[in-house]
């Protein structure tokens, strides 16, 4: 693994230089590292690692981002994302995290936090009542545009959230469509597929009416149910298991867990019963 250091702060980029497109990377703290895969591309991004021992991990492909990480936090965007070329934006600290799988697909003007930002406390006992919770997305999410994802979301493979969503605290099963303010489940049982529809034909749109024929006319890369998920106890990765492994240890170690994770290529490693 190629390890490259920057300064003598002990930050660093670990596995390929990037690419970088009208990009910044900022290195405030010490002990940092950015990951990237090989032919990892970024465009239009800001990357401000603002405290210490913190982690961003980007997998093969172009990003358009704008991630704020603080002390002990990663933030983990996987394979093939598909922007809508408009910033998808993160606020990652109080030692939590953000994790999004692969072959994700992000609408124009989304926006991912997982803290509040300010302290809300219990009037009775002065307890705090808001602190910091990790958000955990899987492969193959389609999240539309102008949608918030909150403190404490877990989003199965293959769900979708619809335009202008609001998602906080929930557990978002996979092949559901969730939507609303506050966000609700709208149906389940789906599956989607990433192909634009803006320049069909009248023939494209006739076939893509039953997916099995459209596959046959267009799609050689899937069958029938290549995005439908299944609960597999002997494919699945829980979040639990992953929010440990991301609140301990230094960067690199983190770094090493989740290279480590992305080789597990099991279709359903993100399905929970």
């Amino acid at each position: 693994m190629n390890i490259f250091n920057l300064d003598n702060n002990g930050n660093k980029i670990v596995g390929h230089f990037p690419k970088v497109i009208d990009s910044n990377i900022n290195f405030k703290g010490e002990n940092n590292i950015l990951y990237c895969d090989e032919n990892v591309k970024l465009n239009k991004s800001y990357l401000n690692f603002n405290g210490c021992n913190s982690l961003i991990y980007l997998g093969a492909g172009k990003h358009t981002v704008d991630i704020s990480l603080w002390d002990d936090s990663v933030c983990h965007c996987g394979r093939r994302f598909f922007f809508c070329d408009n910033l998808l934006k993160f606020v990652v600290s109080e030692h939590k995290h953000c994790f999004i799988g692969d072959s994700c697909i992000i609408s124009f003007d989304v926006f991912i936090r997982n803290s509040d930002a300010h302290l809300i406390y219990n009037c009775n006992d002065g307890n705090r009542m808001n602190p910091g919770k990790s958000v955990y997305i899987g492969d193959h999410v389609w999240i539309g545009q102008n949608v918030r994802i909150l403190k404490d979301t877990q989003i199965d493979s293959g769900s979708i959230l619809g335009a202008g969503s609001v998602v906080s605290g929930k557990k978002i099963p996979h092949n559901t469509i969730w939507a609303g303010n506050p966000s609700r489940q709208i149906k389940q049982g789906i599956f989607w597929d990433k192909t634009c529809v803006h320049d069909f034909t009248e023939e494209m749109s006739e076939s893509s009416m039953n997916y099995n024929k459209f596959i046959s006319e267009n799609r050689e890369d899937c069958h029938d149910d290549y995005w439908i998920y299944k609960y597999d106890k002997n494919q699945v990765i829980e979040w639990d298991y992953i929010e440990s492994a991301l609140s301990n240890g230094t960067a690199l170690e983190k770094c090493n867990f989740l290279i480590e994770l992305n080789a597990a290529k099991q279709k359903n490693r993100f399905v929970h019963k």
